[in-house]
């Protein structure tokens, strides 16, 4: 299945070893997903960006030089894998449309209403290729231009129309507008998971290093003040126990200033899909074997990782009270459904 990453940051950083260093980088989950590789960012002068080719990313040496050169203070990646549509720039996420950012992982049938809903919203000229997600996105672009460019209205009505008349798969997506990002989980098929990282501020004052709790993952910034960042990922990067696994239908907003907003406002599908719904491209796109067992092994790991993490911090007996700002956005890792 496609593999979405997002970073939103206080500062500029780069996210090279997210992206090709951490234990599972998107480097190393290019080799299962090799239909094409995008990034996504907002520039120093604040315009949104995209740089995308049909390739796998192991196999980019584009891909690896501009992964450790790109700073900004919210990016997108995706990885393709194609549910039976061609290879080329098209198709390729993320896409581009009036300057929203989007990027898509899962199904969803393009029905000939879902056309005439994006016509009618003056978004059809967007598409230029043949998927499912940019369909989605031009419904998007044109439900946030409906809404007065509010982006969180926008894709929140884009979404909440799809859910009543389209039959879905999933929709899991992340969207960018300057720098304000939404991700989407809906429903539970695809995973998506969050983490909240503090700032830690090196001691000799001069480079700012954001690391994971195994200090194998760093997102760097010349800032010394330091910066807090989100990341956003299909699944998690390292093995931090802070990963959290979004609820079904839950919708998170990070705003520009890097608050953070989380709600389901989505109801039922109208027309959900079970994998035997999907054709045969479709249904290999969403159920790599091999993926899907590697990724069953990790999140065994996770688990146990946070159960000795949580047994070490409260000791049988004992009970912790506090709760921090942002813990709803960092509770330890819970049962995760089926992945695709």
């Amino acid at each position: 299945m496609c593999r979405l990453f997002a970073l939103h940051s206080d500062h500029p950083v780069t996210a090279d070893l997210w992206l090709l260093d951490a234990p599972y980088s998107l480097l190393n989950q290019s080799r299962f997903n090799a239909d094409g590789t995008g990034l996504g960012w907002i520039d120093e002068e604040g315009q949104p960006r995209i740089r995308k080719r049909p390739v796998a990313a192991y196999a980019s040496e584009a891909f690896t030089g501009f992964a450790t050169t790109l700073r900004s203070r919210a990016m997108l990646a995706h990885l393709r894998l194609s549910s039976g549509t061609g290879h080329c720039d098209e198709n390729t996420h993320p896409f581009l449309q009036d300057g929203i950012i989007s990027a898509h992982n899962g199904v969803l049938e393009i029905t000939e209403e879902m056309r005439q809903r994006v016509a009618a919203l003056g978004a059809a000229h967007h598409v230029q290729g043949s998927t499912d997600s940019e369909w989605m996105a031009a419904l998007i672009t044109g439900e946030v231009a409906a809404h007065g460019g509010d982006l969180r209205t926008g894709v929140t009505a884009a979404l909440c129309w799809i859910a009543g008349h389209v039959p879905v798969y999933s929709v899991n997506v992340l969207v960018m507008k300057g720098e304000e990002l939404i991700a989407v989980r809906l429903p539970a098929t695809n995973e998506l998971w969050i983490l909240d990282r503090p700032a830690v501020v090196d001691t000799r004052d001069d480079a700012l290093e954001q690391s994971s709790d195994s200090l194998t993952v760093r997102a760097r910034s010349e800032d010394p003040r330091g910066a807090r960042s989100v990341v956003i990922a299909s699944e998690p990067l390292d093995d931090d126990p802070a990963w959290r696994l979004l609820d079904s239908g839950e919708l998170v907003h990070l705003t520009a200033d890097g608050r953070v907003r989380s709600d389901r406002p989505f109801g039922p599908l109208a027309h959900a899909l079970s994998i035997e719904d999907l054709g045969l491209s479709a249904a290999a796109s969403q159920a790599h074997a091999a993926q899907a067992r590697a990724h069953e092994a990790r999140r065994r790991h996770l688990t146990e990782n946070t159960a000795s993490t949580a047994s070490t911090a409260h000791p049988a007996g004992t009970a912790s009270t506090a709760h921090p700002a942002g813990a709803d956005l960092a509770r330890p890792h819970e049962s995760a459904e089926n992945a695709a």
